[in-house]
């Protein structure tokens, strides 16, 4: 099913497959997510659970027992359930029933929320541990804003912009070894250490991994003309951006991560993953991020 939120100034839309953001609107009527083409990229916005990016040869071991865990998990082809609904929010849900037999030990619940605040849309994923001891998860958002946003512009009329100068670098995918390596830090992509203009060729090697941000918001924004979109994701360690390496890809990904794909300094227990989370027995904890329409 797909949900619709709406007020006066922005409407959205989630498809319970994969509780995936699948359109996000001004009042003019644009849209800023990425519209789904299976020729370039199949998805949107998926949701990353129980891990995010890839494990070695899509396996990684928990508590002595060895699970095949696909690369960022089943969340997308899961459909969702809902739970509420109203004008200006929708609520879905899984378990660990709703899960592929075998792929994951632990029991749980994750609780996908979506609330319109005038021109911001507030994402909050909550995991809630169902179980009798500690769980372990990594946690990734991974929305994808069309850019350029208007027919007279380009990909590379647009920035990534930080707020305040960012002190490391990023950390570059390995597509040989299908893990990032740790042992390098690329430099930030330019001198200022603010703003990072968009180009295809950035993305030659899948994603930039900033695993040390100094600040936990980033506007995908042209310069020009001030128009755009603010992220927040304060509750998030780490930020990634992607697009596939095609100048057809006309999106670029907003993805702040806790957890990542294969490093170099890991080994393949789960709990020794970089950025994991770790939830006590009938806790629960919840990651938000904020996507507002700069116009």
């Amino acid at each position: 099913m797909i949900a619709e939120i709406k007020n006066q100034f922005a409407s959205a839309k989630i498809d319970s497959i994969g509780a995936q953001l699948i359109s996000f609107k001004d009042a003019s009527d644009k849209e800023y997510i990425w519209q789904r083409n299976a020729d370039i990229w199949g998805s949107c916005s998926p949701i990353l659970f129980p891990i995010v990016g890839n494990c070695r040869d899509n396996q990684t071991i928990i508590e002595g027992n060895t699970y095949t865990i696909p690369k960022h998990g089943p969340c997308r082809t899961i459909d969702f359930h809902l739970k509420e609904h109203s004008k200006t929010s929708v609520v879905f849900s899984i378990t660990q029933k709703d899960f592929p037999s075998g792929m994951y030990p632990y029991l749980f619940e994750l609780i996908i929320s979506y609330t319109l605040v005038e021109k911001t849309l507030h994402f909050t994923v909550t995991v809630n541990n169902q179980d009798t001891k500690q769980i372990a998860y990594c946690l990734g958002l991974h929305p994808a804003i069309n850019c350029p946003l208007y027919e007279n512009e380009t990909f590379e009329d647009y920035v990534l912009r930080f707020p305040q100068k960012q002190l490391h670098g990023y950390r570059k995918y390995d597509l040989e070894a299908l893990q990032f390596d740790m042992n390098e830090e690329c430099p930030f992509p330019s001198e200022d250490g603010m703003n990072i203009p968009l180009s295809h060729e950035l993305f030659k090697f899948d994603a930039l991994w900033f695993d040390r941000p100094t600040s936990y918001e980033v506007d995908v924004i042209n310069p020009k003309t001030g128009k755009g979109i603010h992220a927040t994701y304060q509750d998030f360690e780490t930020i990634a951006f992607w697009t596939k390496y095609n100048k057809e890809a006309t999106y670029i990904c907003i993805e702040p991560w806790n957890g990542s794909a294969a490093c170099s300094d890991e080994d393949n227990e789960f709990l020794h993953k970089n950025h994991v989370q770790c939830l006590e027995s009938n806790r629960s904890k919840s990651y938000r991020l904020t996507l507002t329409i700069l116009n």
